[in-house]
């Protein structure tokens, strides 16, 4: 049996242990024949269980409960009508709602607090006084317990709400059992322990029962196939929530229910392989818990999964530790390099909430977990290396070698990958080069991509990233030398993409008169989609007068949109990536000025107007007096 697995059972028996040490004293304190004047905390870290043991203690007890979620209440008051509505209908005629039989000056009076030591009473506890008579229509006020849970929550002053609840304990003789979080009480009031000692008599520490919640949460699984593996491998799943669950069963519940989601979509030959499944399991039940723990963002995730390589460059560069290298080091059993279900799977699951069957199925796919090693494509394999003997990464560093002399890598992001795996092999010793030779020849290699016109426009719909392929960050990433040829590319990219303005160009005035609201949201940053030619110059590259040609010759509301979208490019001036297209514009402005004498009454007023607002205030030196109406 594993340390980690003996931990495992020591905890649990240690939980059932302290917990049902917890209901034989709350069944104590309950018992009317105990007539004990203090409340009973009973606290626990979030999601350690508290209010499930309390509900499943009640339903075996004769006691009376009224129970209460101080979650978000802001008055007393509204503790009180939760009371009141509870015990409706006995209270519900006018007459049974009484003030309490001591008077609010009384209590006040017999409820001080010395907080500095010094023989003096600092203040009450709280001026907040019960109004609401609980011991009216009951044959025996001893059987009446006061159960508040969330007690961190509340928006009310804790020394308000303790206060409150001693007037029914110390006055009413009501017996109250306060559920709380008592680290985070004690982080939000500084005199709370003052005001402890004069209520409470009893703290109990809940334990988290994690597998008898495991057993509860199993039957919340629908997917018979994930339920019956989840079960088969419980073991599993309680040890990665001993690693990393904080003692917080929800994020055990959600955890689970996360794996389900992804795997009612597995197939047959994805169950087969367990071993697969069992780390595809570790995997999503730690990023999981993480991500609803607060402690982990989606760039967090992005370095954890699949780059151990880029995290350990950069902390050796850096000398920080990042959050992906403190989960990392969280979970002791589980390879994140390893994890089978891609980070792309993952974060669309656990941040946008995308559940894609056949993305699930195809990152399955592409694992080296069900990929023939001859299928893995070449940078996977380089990658893989790490893990593998000498002799087979002399293997794989020949075959790199091979495929970058023969020009062979076409893909951009093979071959960024291929340009990181270089630089990694260079500094390890496993190619004959060092850095500056794989950057020259990296650059040789582009040059001659973009010569045979074999370079790739880069995505401008998309958000871009020239770190990161297939879900991989590139090895090397941060260096001065990856990032030599990341910019070249990209730069050979925009040559690419400037060749072909004037044809571009062409196209938006083809579609504009039939597609104005489409062409615009090309060309103008917008909140509908990604504007992919918003910082290209495109426009420049057609001659002006043909432009002024096309705006005389549309119907006026096509003219009115034509001039729209050149001023929704030029009104927030990006930088100066527009630049070239400014003095067009001008061009423009002076061109359809010098037309207007040309046209018609109402055409040229409305085209008069629509230059002096649209065009006019783009000019260098600005004159708007002549604006339209």
């Amino acid at each position: 049996m594993s340390d980690t697995t003996d931990k495992l059972e020591g905890t649990k028996r240690d939980a059932h242990i302290v917990n049902s040490a917890i209901k034989r004293f709350l069944a104590y304190y309950v018992d009317p024949a105990h007539p004990l004047d203090y409340a009973v905390l009973v606290s626990g870290p979030w999601g350690s269980g508290k209010t499930h043991l309390i509900k499943n203690f009640l339903t075996g007890t004769s006691a009376k409960p009224l129970y209460v979620s101080l979650y978000g209440m802001t008055s007393v008051t509204q503790i009180e009508d939760e009371f009141y509505r509870q015990l409706h209908p006995v209270l519900s005629h006018p007459g049974m709602k009484l003030a309490g039989a001591v008077s609010k000056g009384l209590l006040k009076a017999a409820f001080k607090i010395d907080l500095n030591s010094d023989g003096k009473d600092d203040g009450t506890i709280s001026p907040s006084l019960p109004e609401l008579d609980l011991r009216t229509g009951l044959d025996d006020p001893r059987g009446r317990l006061l159960v508040f849970d969330d007690l961190e929550r509340c928006r009310i002053p804790v020394s308000e709400v303790l206060g409150f609840v001693n007037a029914y304990v110390e006055h009413e003789k009501l017996k109250a059992i306060i559920v709380a979080n008592e680290t985070k009480v004690m982080e939000g009031d500084e005199t709370y322990l003052e005001i402890k000692e004069k209520l409470i008599g009893q703290t109990l520490e809940v334990l988290p029962e994690t597998q008898a919640a495991f057993a509860s949460f199993l039957t919340l699984i629908s997917d018979q196939r994930t339920r019956d593996f989840l079960e088969e491998h419980a073991d599993v799943v309680l040890a990665v929530h001993a690693e990393g669950g904080r003692g917080n069963l929800r994020t055990l519940k959600h955890a689970m229910w996360d794996f389900e989601k992804l795997s009612r979509h597995f197939e047959k030959r994805h169950w087969d392989k367990s071993p697969s499944m069992i780390k595809a399991l570790r995997g999503v039940l730690a990023t999981s818990m993480e991500r609803r723990a607060g402690k982990m963002v989606e760039a967090d995730l992005e370095r954890l999964v699949g780059n151990t390589f880029s995290r350990i460059f950069h902390k050796e560069a850096s000398a920080k530790t990042t959050a992906a290298d403190e989960i990392d080091d969280r979970y002791k059993q589980i390879d994140f390099d390893d994890i089978v279900i891609s980070v792309g799977v993952l974060a669309g699951m656990l941040f946008r909430g995308d559940v894609d069957g056949d993305a699930i199925r195809a990152s399955l796919d592409a694992s080296s977990d069900f990929l023939q090693p001859e299928e893995q494509p070449l940078w996977h394999r380089a990658h893989h290396t790490f893990y593998g003997d000498d002799d087979e990464a002399d293997i794989v560093a020949a075959q790199v070698e091979h495929a970058f002399a023969s020009g062979s890598v076409k893909a951009r992001g093979e071959l960024m990958h291929l340009f990181g795996i270089r630089l990694w092999f260079s500094t390890l010793g496993l190619i004959d080069r060092n850095r500056q030779q794989v950057v020259d020849e990296g650059l040789a290699y582009i040059a001659k991509l973009e010569d045979a016109g074999e370079i790739a426009e880069i995505d401008r719909s998309s958000f871009d990233r020239d770190n990161s392929f297939f879900q991989t960050r590139v090895i090397d990433e941060t260096t001065p030398e990856y990032r030599t040829l990341a910019d070249a590319y990209a730069e050979a990219s925009n040559r690419v993409l400037r060749s072909k303005y004037l044809t571009i160009a062409h196209e938006l005035i083809r579609r504009l008169p039939c597609e104005p609201d489409e062409v615009l949201l090309d060309m103008v940053v917008n909140n509908v989609r990604s504007a992919p030619y918003f910082d290209q110059p495109i426009l420049a590259a057609l001659p002006p007068e043909y432009f002024v040609k096309c705006v005389l010759g549309w119907p006026p509301k096509i003219q009115s949109q034509a001039l729209n979208i050149l001023h929704g490019r030029h009104e927030l001036r990006h930088g100066d990536m527009l630049t070239s297209e400014r003095a067009w514009v001008t061009r423009v402005d002076d061109l359809l000025t010098a037309a207007l004498p040309a046209q018609r009454p109402m055409s040229r007023e409305r085209l008069r107007a629509a230059i002096a607002r649209k065009l006019t205030p783009l000019r260098p030196t600005s004159d708007t007096s002549a604006v339209g109406p």
